[in-house]
């Protein structure tokens, strides 16, 4: 489910108009309507804010994010998807993606077509980027 999904059925439960949130928070009404049609995605800040005034963890916005972290997933080898990913470097898939079709990550990119944006993030680069080290077989072994 979308932030924009998950921000509306926030609005709801808390029985809250938009104009009201943005009362509470102090983020415009423009804003939030670009965040309810999905066009956007607010700042970290924002979202603490949104988070706070809905009575929610800002994690609730996320759950795909949450899932990847907690289930300790590994990459897989070769092509990683956006959702393990974003994960991985704790921002928002939105984010990355952004990120990959503007080319600011050294570990993957994006290419557009007819039918929309495909994204390609290597696993063996992400990897690198993280940190991350892949135990060989020649490391495990004993070196006498």
């Amino acid at each position: 489910m979308s932030y924009a999904k998950r921000l509306e059925r926030a609005l709801i439960e808390a029985d809250l108009k938009a104009a009201e949130l943005s009362r509470r928070t102090g983020i415009s009404k423009a804003c939030l309507s670009q965040y309810l049609s999905g066009v956007s995605i607010p700042r970290e800040d924002r979202q603490e804010l949104i988070a706070d005034a809905l009575g929610k963890e800002i994690e609730w916005f996320f759950p795909q994010n949450v899932m990847a972290r907690n289930t300790a997933e590994e990459l897989p080898d070769g092509r990683v998807p956006v959702y393990l990913a974003a994960a991985k470097l704790e921002m928002s898939p939105q984010s990355l993606r952004l990120a990959l079709q503007q080319g600011r990550v050294p570990f993957g990119f994006a290419a557009q077509s007819e039918k929309g944006w495909t994204y390609h993030i290597s696993s063996a680069k992400l990897q690198e980027y993280l940190g991350i080290k892949k135990e060989s077989s020649a490391a495990t072994e004993d070196p006498r």
